[in-house]
């Protein structure tokens, strides 16, 4: 396809006329500054020689509801390929042009010319006809949950149930053991009774004393109890995550069961406080089954608002004997000013912050490329965790602040 039949001569004019075409329609389209500016981010993942993958990209940055999921293909075509002919889609009753004035009844978008003449691959969108500089398959893996709606702001349907898998369980639950274990947090300033300690109890002593004849029998004495942890576990149920949630439920669930003192959440494009649901089960044999997370689980990514409200109505939580630990990829497309507020927040009222990034071990991939840029200052430890070992070692040697 020549250069020349894109409206405009580069990549960044298109993505603005684009943005304003899709303003103009009927569905409204919230495309402004911020969308654009994250529909460069995601097309530096795809390649810009192969049309699908542009439009697969832009679908995920633009689209905020199903509705416009449905019309964008038709609505992408119509501006970039307005000068080429598509196959018709087959006929339906309820079929309505898109932004046209039967928005209310279903559109179905019309399905991608596969003859070689109009290969969606043909196209770029760049108007300049130049390769993708990362085409480099080996060196862009880490990339390839975008198109997994890595960037898509769009709410998951109603989740399904969400089982937590049976293999390892046992190894996960010594590695949550031993992790535990680790850490050491000193004594607390609270005298409470003990058999021995090195503060005599007056008081306790003489009511005991009168089970005796009034003779101190059975002294009573305190010390200073040694300090339990406190574990902060919020896990990114988002698309993007999906080939990684498993695992890291299965560690949330394996912590609650060797720790009291333990809170679990999960978020999408929300977030829900799961704990309840994970005490449920009285044995390991009754593996409980997570349901009514809604928009909690399988949608988009929104890391910063929803650690923003983790610590704004959760924050009693969070104490100076708190661990908080965030799983997540770090592929978000929301303000970074918000995730920046969220974690200076968390880190003032924990004792620690880890976060787990599963992507940590893929070939190529730099967390400087996106939010964990953001994040990288305010974290205790930043790793990745794949087997019940490397979740035992967490905790190894982590400096605790508090």
């Amino acid at each position: 396809m020549p250069p020349n039949a894109f409206p405009y001569g580069n990549l960044l004019e298109n993505l603005v006329a684009f943005g304003e075409h899709l303003r103009r329609t009927t569905q409204q389209f919230n495309v402004g500054p911020q969308e654009i500016q994250d529909s460069l981010r995601a097309l530096e993942a795809v390649n810009l020689g192969n049309l699908q993958e542009v439009r697969q990209a832009l679908k995920l940055v633009m689209c905020s509801s199903l509705e416009q999921e449905r019309v964008f293909d038709d609505l992408f075509f119509q501006f970039f390929l307005s000068g080429r002919q598509r196959p018709a889609a087959p006929s339906h009753p309820h079929k309505a042009t898109p932004g046209g004035p039967e928005e209310g009844r279903e559109q179905i978008p019309a399905r991608r010319s596969s003859s070689p003449e109009h290969t969606e691959g043909s196209g770029d969108l760049s108007g300049k006809g130049r390769p993708h500089p990362h085409q480099d398959t080996q060196e862009a893996d880490w990339a390839a949950p975008l198109l997994k709606a890595m960037f898509s702001r769009i709410e998951g349907a109603e989740a399904p149930e969400v089982e937590i898998p049976q293999q390892d369980l046992e190894a996960m639950l010594q590695a949550a053991t031993q992790m535990v274990n680790q850490v050491r947090l000193g004594r607390s300033r609270r005298w409470t009774l003990a058999s021995k300690g090195p503060r005599f109890h007056l008081r306790r002593t003489l009511r005991k004393a009168l089970h005796t004849g009034g003779d101190p029998l059975y002294p009573a004495w305190q010390h200073h109890p040694k300090r339990q942890p406190r574990f902060i576990f919020v896990l990114d149920g988002s698309r993007s995550m999906q080939d990684y949630a498993d695992r890291l439920l299965q560690f949330a669930y394996a912590l609650r069961m060797r720790c009291n003192r333990v809170e679990v959440f999960v978020f999408s494009t929300q977030m829900e406080r799961i704990t309840r649901q994970l005490e449920k089960a009285k044995s390991l044999s009754e593996r409980p089954r997570l349901h009514r997370l809604g928009r909690a689980w399988g949608g988009g990514t929104s890391i910063g608002e929803n650690l923003l409200r983790l610590e704004q109505q959760y924050g009693g939580l969070i104490r100076g004997d708190s661990i908080v630990i965030v799983a997540s990829d770090g592929l978000d497309t929301g303000s970074t000013e918000i995730l920046e507020l969220a974690l200076q927040k968390i880190r003032q009222r924990s004792a620690a912050l880890i976060w787990l990034n599963p992507l940590l071990n893929q070939k190529g991939y730099d967390p400087r490329a996106n939010c964990m840029n953001t994040a990288l200052p305010y974290l205790d430890r930043f790793c990745t965790a794949e087997d019940p070992e490397a979740f035992a070692r967490l905790t190894q040697r982590l400096r605790l602040r508090k």
